[in-house]
C-alpha cells in the first residue's frame, strides 16, 4: 500500500504530538496532509504516571487518544521497518502486519527513548521498568499483591522478602514512583489485620551522590530526608551489581545482600534504537545531532527532537530529556516544517528551562521556578497545577482534577486488578 503526504511524524510521544498540533494549527486553511505514525492510539502523559501507578488517578486518564488530540492529523498505528532518507521514503508495518509504503516532503522523527540497562547479573530477568502505562498498572497491582500474600503467610522471612522493594535509579522516576507507591502501601496497610509498617522494606539506589539531577541540591537533600523520615533506605555513590535469583547485592559493603520480591529499574533512558539503524548523524551517546533550528545534520527537510534528539540548550550544552523540553521542541519544529511549506517563518529553539516539580506522594512535593525553591505542601499543588495546565484537552483536565478531588474526600482505592487485560478462557462443554 503507498501514498504521499506532505509531513510524516514518527512518534506519538510528547515532541511528535506537539509538532503534529503545531502543523494543523498553521496548516489550517491549507490542503497539505500531515500523517502521525505511532505504536500506539494514544499519547500518554508521562509525569501523571507515578500517580496513576498509585491509584491517585484513574491510569486511563494519564493518556488521550491521538485521534482525540489530533483533528486534522491522519494517524496510523504501527511501527517504522524502514526509511530511506534521500528517497524520503518510510515502510511501516500496522497493527495487522500489513506494509504502508509512504513518500513524503518533509519529516519529524521522535521516537523517543527506551530504559538503559546495563549487563548486571539476574537484572533482566527479575527486574521491571517504569516506562508505560502497562508498567504502572502492574507495579500497582504488584504492590496490592505482595501485601495480601505477606498478610497469608505465618513465615515472617518470607513475608520480609514479599515486602522488600528496591528502587534502581535516584532520578524523577525513581524517587516520584517510589514515593506514590509507598503512599499506597501505607494507605493499603490500613485494611490489613497482620501487616504492619514496619513488616515493610523500601529501598532507593542511586549511583552518584545525590538524588534528582538538575535539581537545587537544597530540594534533592530535602527530598532524601523526607523520604528517610518514611523509613525509605537511601543509599547514594552506590549501584547494583547483581540481582541474581531475586537477591539484590550492591557496592556498598555496608549493606548485606538481601532478597527482594520487587526490583524497578529506572537508572535512566537511551534514544530509542532505531535511529541508530537508520542512517542518522549521532553523538556519542546515539541522539540525532541537530542545530538549533532542530534539523538533522546534513539532512534536508528532517528535523529531530525529544529523547532522540541532542538539542543544543540555549543556555549552553544539550537540552535535558525533559517532557518541557520535547513538548516545546516539537511545536518549534512543527512551526519551521510550516515555514518550508511557506506558512509563517523558521526560528530557533529558544525555550530555557523553566522550573521542575517532584511530587512525593500525598501533599508532599519539591519544585523549583528559576532560582526560586518551595517544598511540602505547596510544592506539591504547584506540580499538579502545572501537570494540569500542560494536559491536553478540557475533558481530561475535568477527569484529572475530578480524580484528585475524589482522593482527598475518599479513602484510596486499593483493589487489586490482577486479570486486568487478560480475559478469562472460557469452560469446556459439560
Amino acid at each position: 500500500m503507498s501514498s504521499w503526504y506532505e509531513v510524516v511524524v514518527v512518534g506519538g510521544g510528547f515532541g511528535g504530538v506537539f509538532a503534529a498540533r503545531a502543523l494543523e494549527k498553521a496548516l489550517a486553511t491549507r490542503s497539505e496532509r500531515v500523517l502521525l505514525i505511532a505504536p500506539e492510539n494514544f499519547f500518554l502523559f508521562s509525569p501523571l504516571l507515578p500517580e496513576a501507578a498509585s491509584g491517585t488517578i484513574e491510569p486511563r486518564h494519564a493518556v488521550i487518544p491521538l485521534r482525540e488530540i489530533l483533528k486534522r492529523t491522519h494517524v496510523l498505528a504501527g511501527e517504522v521497518t524502514e526509511l530511506d532518507l534521500e528517497a524520503r521514503r518510510v515502510v511501516v508495518s500496522d497493527l495487522n502486519g500489513d506494509r504502508h509504503e509512504i513518500a513524503y516532503r518533509s519529516l519529524v522523527f521522535s521516537p523517543g527513548s527506551v530504559p538503559t540497562t546495563r549487563p548486571i547479573p539476574g537484572l533482566l530477568d527479575h527486574a521491571v521498568g517504569f516506562k508505560t502505562l502497562a508498567d504502572a498498572i502492574w507495579l500497582r497491582n504488584r504492590v496490592l499483591h505482595q501485601l495480601e500474600a505477606a498478610d497469608a503467610t505465618d513465615d515472617l522471612a518470607t513475608r520480609r522478602q514479599l515486602l522488600t522493594f528496591t528502587f534502581v535509579g535516584g532520578g524523577y522516576a525513581g524517587v516520584e514512583a517510589l514515593a506514590e507507591l509507598e503512599s499506597l502501601a501505607r494507605d493499603a496497610l490500613r485494611a490489613q489485620w497482620r501487616v504492619r509498617r514496619d513488616d515493610m522494606r523500601w529501598v532507593l539506589v542511586e549511583a552518584t551522590d545525590s538524588l534528582l539531577p538538575g535539581l537545587d541540591h537544597r530540594l534533592a537533600r530535602y527530598t532524601e530526608k523526607v523520604l528517610r523520615k518514611r523509613s525509605v533506605e537511601v543509599h547514594l555513590g552506590c549501584q547494583l551489581q547483581s540481582a541474581e535469583g531475586g537477591k539484590v547485592v550492591l557496592s556498598d559493603g555496608r549493606v548485606a545482600p538481601y532478597s527482594s520480591g520487587t526490583i524497578v529499574w529506572t537508572a535512566g533512558q537511551r534514544p530509542a534504537p532505531i535511529a541508530k539503524d537508520l542512517g542518522f548523524p549521532l553523538d556519542e551517546r546515539g541522539r540525532i545531532i541537530v542545530d538549533h533550528h532542530l534539523r538533522a545534520s546534513g539532512l534536508a527537510d528532517v528535523y529531530a527532537v525529544g529523547d532522540v534528539a541532542a538539542v543544543p540548550d540555549p543556555t549552553g550544552g544539550i537540552c535535558p530529556a525533559t517532557a518541557q523540553h520535547a513538548m516545546r521542541q516539537g511545536s518549534r519544529a512543527g512551526r519551521n516544517v510550516a515555514a518550508d511549506l511557506g506558512v509563517g517563518s523558521a526560528g530557533p529553539f529558544t525555550y530555557k528551562t523553566r522550573g521542575l516539580a517532584v511530587t512525593l506522594g500525598k501533599w508532599q512535593g519539591t519544585a523549583q521556578v528559576r532560582r526560586f525553591t518551595f517544598t511540602g505542601f505547596l510544592a506539591w499543588w504547584m506540580g499538579r497545577s502545572y501537570h494540569l495546565l500542560m494536559t491536553p484537552g478540557v475533558g481530561r483536565k475535568v477527569r484529572i482534577v475530578t480524580d484528585w478531588t475524589m482522593s482527598l474526600l475518599f479513602p484510596r482505592d486499593i483493589s487489586q486488578l490482577g486479570m486486568l487485560g487478560r480475559p478469562s478462557p472460557l469452560d469446556p462443554p459439560a
